[in-house]
Parts: structure tokens; C-alpha cells; sequence
């Protein structure tokens, strides 16, 4: 059952993790992955993942959004800038502080806020109601054969429903979270607070997200991209601690 073992492996992912954004009693703004204390002052900023699919825009000319050779040049909305600035902050105080254990937090929570956020957690019941939905015409076609046809029938709706579904999966999950993945993860290479990856550690990046975005197609095993988050994972968690 290969959409079934696909949605199973989902879980090996975890469950999305809160991003908070507050300020503290001095005027400095925090972002982390836990609660704030009680006196903080809770901020309402995008996080980073705002930038989504279809919503980059190419920069316009004259732009003073310049980005290093090898990256894609984008213009971000004045909120989606903010809130990329406060990170850098963020992630060069920790830097700062040799606290690689926030280097890592922050690295954790981006990558579970692009593969779960807006909506993203719902589609995994996409495919499953399409293979329930398959399954039910099955039988119900059924009802009216013989008793030698109906296993072949709901047989063969069964299968139509695993590959019906386990193409929804690729749809409407895997690639908006690669697509998400690869546009925000290059955006943090540009926001890790006052560093940028060396040429040779951005290249070992791209390799991870072209094989992440191999792993979504239709094609490929449904447990291969959660391989590949993993993957991914780690390689980008490397990169922040030593770009």
C-alpha cells in the first residue's frame, strides 16, 4: 500500500513547532521556539516562511535588494523584510554566543514551519479521502456482481485509490513543501546572522534541495522525500553552525 506507507513515514517529521515573536521589558525582540515569559510583549510579525510559492517577485531594476553571486535576487514585502532582519539579529547573537543549540532551534523550526504551515498540515487527508472515496465506489459497484467479481472489482478500485492518492500526495504536499523548503532555506543562507555560506557549502545545499525536488515527483517511492527531509535536515543545520 504505497500511498499508506507514504502518509506513515510523514510522521517520522514530527509535528510543527511554534514560532513565537516577542519583546522584552528592554526593547529587545526575540524569536523562539518556545513560550516568552509572562511580561514579554507578544509581536504579530510574518514569520520567515512568509515568502511562498508564486508569491516571489523578480527584483526590479535599480533595486537595492542585492544578494551575492549564486543566489536567486528577490524583493520582499516590507513585513517579510522585518521579520528576515529580525532573524539575522537573532541568529547573530547567538552566533555571537557560540550557542549552537538556538543555531540549530531556529534551523528546526523554519524547516517545520515550511513543510506544515498554512495548511499545509491538513493535506496529508487529501490522498486518504481519495482512497476512501475509491474503495467505497468499489463496493458499491460490486453490490451488483457476482460473487466471484466483487473481490477483483474492490481489488482493482483499491489500487486505483493507492495510485490516485499516492499522486495527490506528490500534488498537493511534497511539492509545495519543496517548492517552500528550497525558497526559504535560500533565503536563511542570506540571513544567518552576519555570515554567508562559503561557494563550496552553498553548492552542497543546492545538491540537497535538487534531490528533495526529485523525491516529490510522482515517480519516485512516497518514503523517499521524508528521507530526503532529513537529509536535508541535518546538511542545513551543518551550514548554520559553520557556514
Amino acid at each position: 500500500m504505497i500511498t499508506a506507507a507514504g502518509l506513515l513515514v510523514l510522521a517520522l517529521l514530527g509535528q510543527p513547532s511554534r514560532t513565537y515573536y516577542w519583546r522584552d521589558a528592554g526593547g529587545q525582540t526575540h524569536i523562539t521556539n518556545t513560550p516568552p515569559p509572562a511580561d514579554a510583549e507578544i509581536l504579530e510579525p510574518p514569520p520567515p516562511p512568509a515568502v511562498e510559492p508564486g508569491r516571489l517577485r523578480p527584483a526590479q531594476a535599480g533595486s537595492q535588494n542585492l544578494v551575492p553571486r549564486g543566489y536567486r535576487q528577490v524583493t520582499l514585502t516590507p513585513a517579510q523584510k522585518q521579520a528576515w532582519e529580525a532573524l539575522d539579529q537573532h541568529l547573530l547573537r547567538a552566533r555571537i554566543a557560540n550557542d549552537r543549540r538556538t543555531l540549530e532551534a531556529v534551523t528546526d523550526s523554519l524547516i517545520h514551519d515550511c513543510l506544515w504551515g498554512n495548511g499545509l498540515w491538513a493535506m496529508p487527508l487529501v490522498p486518504l479521502l481519495a482512497l476512501a472515496l475509491m474503495v467505497l465506489m468499489g463496493w458499491w459497484l460490486a453490490l451488483g456482481l457476482s460473487t466471484a467479481l466483487r473481490l477483483p472489482v474492490v481489488g482493482g478500485f483499491l489500487i486505483l485509490g493507492l495510485a490516485f492518492g499516492h499522486l495527490l500526495l506528490n500534488v498537493f504536499l511534497y511539492h509545495p513543501q519543496a517548492a517552500r523548503l528550497q525558497q526559504n532555506l535560500e533565503l536563511l543562507e542570506l540571513h544567518m546572522g552576519g555570515r554567508i555560506p562559503r561557494p563550496e557549502r552553498h553548492a552542497f545545499l543546492l545538491q540537497r534541495y535538487q534531490a528533495l525536488e526529485r523525491t516529490a515527483e510522482p515517480t519516485q517511492a512516497p518514503w523517499r522525500f521524508p528521507k530526503e527531509i532529513r537529509a536535508l535536515r541535518e546538511a542545513v543545520k551543518q551550514v548554520m553552525v559553520d557556514p
